[in-house]
């Protein structure tokens, strides 16, 4: 091999197959092209066109192509240089990635860049006319995204990022490597993106969605499909009240705040107690339940770990038996509950629930924790009793509620006969009045008569008063017998 210095102080990209990544050499005096490039396997075969090793000049076209020679490549700088090293010819590749040349039959090398940097080398002997194909290091990348349970994650950016390594300005020292933007994409309905034409080197493949769920570190070398694992998950919580049988706590409404404090998911439980949501980022996440005005659970949940979650609330069952006074159940009785105290929402006295007893007096009901007052009436009976629901008991309350006749019926009674009773009254003291009248007339007579037989008063005046007193009994009730 020849070594030259006609190319002296001039910076050329060789790319290293066997590291998988990019690398500046600066090439001073005095250097072998052919002793500072690596030339891939598959390229050390020369390729020849024929045996004919009769000089010549042949119309020659080159074709660069990609690696797999399936699209070709426009824009590149080719040039072409003799086995001593001499640059013969260069140019551009045009827009379907061919350069045409007119070349002595001989063997040469084929030198391919992109802004300075090597994409290509390959050896070819010259020997007719016809069309060359040159493939450079430029591959395809089809990567698809999943989540953790394997299902595709659509609609995410995906950018791709190459690492350069920069030399410092004074040629001291070690190379900074730094991550430059090259190409972005969304994903599919299928999670897949596709990015061409991606020269050989090391890359850092990102996938966000408002942040960033997924990266990756890839050396191309090759064209190949990857899959990048997305920090996103399924997440599926049953919320349960705290009774024996854990029933299914419904319309109950769940906040997931993430770890940075912003609220990521607010949404309401199902019949069956159940929230389901994809795409969740994989994070701790606090969790808040509230029902009926009142938050029933707070706690931590890691996406991470698991994706199926049972939360036990601080929602209690009461048990109402409505009697009378006799303990015989009052059926159909009309059921109020009210909160005890201020709560969260609640101001004190408001009924925050109405239900209706059964045929035996009974009613079933679900409340959070905290102090209740329970009323029930039926006709004229009415009673309240209280409880009071607290984390730890047994999961069930049961209150009894003994009615007695409404204090409101025994006013209307007491309004009703009050009347009757002072007519009754008023009839009463009628029908004494008349015996006492009947009385004191006939003793009126009597002194009268008594009077007139001692001469104590004249027959006129006597005559006058015993027609009278005598009409008086016969008013009251008939002349008696003296």
């Amino acid at each position: 091999m020849i070594k030259y210095s006609s190319l002296c102080l001039l910076t050329m990209l060789i790319f290293h197959i066997s590291l998988g990544f990019s690398t500046y050499l600066v090439l001073e005096e005095d250097f072998s092209i052919f002793q500072s490039c690596e030339i891939p396997s598959s390229d050390q075969n020369l390729l020849k066109i024929s045996e004919n090793s009769r000089a010549a000049i042949y119309n020659v076209t080159l074709l660069i192509t990609n690696w797999d020679e399936t699209s070709c490549l426009g824009g590149l700088n080719v040039s072409i240089y003799d086995m001593e090293g001499n640059l013969i010819l260069s140019g551009l590749s045009n827009s379907t990635g061919h350069l045409d040349l007119k070349l002595e039959e001989k063997s040469y090398a084929i030198l391919v860049e992109s802004d300075g940097r090597i994409v290509g080398y390959q050896h070819v002997y010259v020997n007719n006319a016809g069309i060359i194909p040159i493939k450079t290091w430029s591959y395809t990348l089809q990567i698809t995204c999943i989540d953790k349970d394997n299902r595709y994650v659509s609609g995410a950016t995906v950018l791709l990022y190459e690492q350069a390594n920069i030399l410092p300005a004074n040629n001291t020292g070690s190379r900074a490597s730094i991550w430059s933007l090259v190409n972005l994409a969304k994903t599919d309905i299928n999670g897949s993106v596709t990015f061409n034409n991606v020269w050989n080197g090391t890359y850092k493949i990102v996938v966000e969605s408002s942040k960033i769920m997924g990266e990756k570190i890839v050396h191309v070398t090759k064209s190949e499909p990857l899959v990048i694992e997305c920090r996103k998950t399924s997440l599926e919580i049953k919320i349960v009240t705290s009774t024996l049988r854990e029933r299914p706590l419904s319309n109950a409404t769940v906040i997931l705040q993430d770890s940075a404090g912003n609220i990521a998911l607010k949404c309401y439980t199902d019949q069956d107690g159940y929230i389901r949501v994809d795409n969740v980022y994989v994070d701790n996440y606090t969790i808040f339940v509230d029902w009926m005005n009142a938050e029933v659970y707070s706690g931590v949940i890691n996406s991470g770990t698991s994706n199926s979650f049972i939360l036990k609330s601080s929602v209690f069952e009461v048990t109402v038996r409505v009697v009378d006074l006799g303990n015989k159940p009052l059926p159909r009785s009309k059921i109020f509950v009210r909160k005890m105290g201020v709560g969260r929402y609640n101001i004190y006295g408001e009924i925050i629930k109405e239900l209706e007893a059964d045929e035996n007096g009974l009613a079933s009901l679900l409340l959070p924790s905290g102090n209740y007052e329970i009323s029930a009436s039926s006709g004229i009976y009415s009673g309240k009793s209280t409880v009071a629901l607290a984390s730890g008991g047994l999961g069930g309350e049961t209150a009894m509620i003994r009615c007695n006749i409404q204090f409101s019926v025994w006013v209307l009674i007491f309004l009703i006969s009050l009347p009757l009773s002072v007519l009754s009254l008023l009839l009463e003291r009628n029908k004494l009045r008349k015996p006492l009248e009947y009385k004191r007339y006939k003793n009126m007579l009597m002194r009268l008569e008594s009077m007139y037989s001692s001469g104590l008063v004249e027959y006129k005046t006597y005559r006058k008063l015993k027609d009278e007193y005598e009409a008086k009994l016969m008013e009251l009730g008939g002349r008696r017998g003296r």
